[in-house]
């Protein structure tokens, strides 16, 4: 592996927390490769698309780490402008596709991991998603039934995803969060990323 990619939100991006503490710093050292970090703070399911989406098209990574934000947080356009939404700031417009139910936001979500997956299928890349939350059984069935697997927070030894809102700005994951994480991802990539 000469270089990977990493996509995601403020966890992968590692907010509140020194650079190198982070888990995407830490298993670029593990494997001693680059790892090109285009997390985005308070992202959503569509920047880690449309990012992945341009790095296979214009510097093809030997492998990637997406770790799928939440599904209600959406990019919502105004004319040219781009805005992220989410339940704390959420438009008029957000409010009512919540009231209409939760599909409104678990299908588009689930349309783009599954891209994602076909997208790095056909570049012959692999790709390892994760979640650092768990997720409704339904929802984590439909992306089996589509031939994603989703490493999820299942609360066992080992497959879990420790937490804490120990970060600088009490919000976000500490060092030994990230530790954590890292160490649980060495066992996954590798398992992933065997030829």
């Amino acid at each position: 592996m000469n270089k990977g990619l990493a996509l995601g939100c403020s966890h992968t991006a590692g907010i509140g927390i020194n650079y190198s503490d982070c888990y995407v710093t830490l298993l670029s050292q593990h494997y001693q490769t680059t790892i090109k970090n285009l997390a985005v703070p308070g992202g959503s399911y569509e920047q880690v698309e449309s990012n992945l989406i341009n790095e296979i098209k214009h510097d093809c990574p030997d492998f990637v780490i997406a770790q799928w934000p939440n599904p209600f947080r959406r990019t919502i356009w105004n004319g040219d402008r781009p805005s992220l939404e989410n339940v704390t700031n959420a438009s008029l417009v957000f409010k009512q596709l919540l009231k209409l139910g939760e599909k409104n936001f678990y299908t588009l979500w689930i349309q783009s991991i599954v891209t994602c997956n076909t997208v790095c299928t056909m570049a012959q890349v692999p790709i390892l998603n994760i979640m650092l939350e768990n997720l409704e059984e339904q929802y984590y069935l439909q992306l089996k039934k589509e031939g994603v697997v989703l490493h999820v927070d299942e609360k066992l030894p080992g497959k879990t995803w420790l937490f804490d809102s120990a970060a600088d700005d009490n919000l976000h994951h500490s060092a030994r969060c990230h530790r954590a994480w890292a160490d649980r991802l060495v066992g996954l990539l590798d398992e992933n990323t065997a030829r």
